[in-house]
């Protein structure tokens, strides 16, 4: 005996794609790690930013005594810039906008750019100065630690210091 069904089989309906609940998990946890993970990428430009400024700090150091070995001082500072350029023969007249060098026929490059911002204070002796620029991140370790070792006793806030 042959059974006959009547009803037709309906073939299962297949869902291709996601359901809606499923879409919000994945979008609140693409949110939540973007909430936790753009602060810190902000915070590693800033750190960029300023590890690039120490470092010209530093190039800019090196210059200075290469000019100290070839006058047996630094140059001389006005409202926080460097007064060493112009003629080798008088240095110390010129401020230096953009390099650190001595015209004439025993000029001398010491620096071919100058950093975009820091301030150059010469001792009164001559014999030494006190170079500094303002960094992004005001809780860097190293600016407490070069104020200390260069003997400020006021640091300017966030001011990273180099001297001689």
């Amino acid at each position: 005996m042959k059974q006959t069904n009547d009803k037709k089989r309906k073939p299962a309906k297949f869902s291709i794609g996601f359901t809606l609940v499923e879409l919000l998990v994945v979008i609140s946890i693409i949110g939540v790690l973007a909430a936790v993970a753009l602060p810190n990428l902000l915070g590693a430009r800033e750190r960029a930013r300023d590890s690039k400024n120490k470092n010209a700090l530093i190039q800019l150091k090196n210059a200075l005594r290469l000019h100290y070995n070839d006058y047996q001082i630094y140059p001389a500072s006005s409202g926080g810039a460097i007064l060493g350029c112009g003629d080798y023969a008088t240095p110390g007249t010129t401020a230096c906008a953009t390099n650190l060098e001595t015209t004439g026929t025993n000029g001398t490059t010491y620096m071919k750019d100058l950093p975009d911002s820091f301030v150059y204070l010469q001792t009164d002796t001559g014999d030494g100065y006190e170079l500094y620029s303002v960094l992004e991140n005001g809780s860097d370790a190293e600016i407490a630690a070069s104020a200390t070792r260069c003997g400020i006793a006021v640091p300017v806030a966030n001011a990273y210091y180099t001297c001689e």
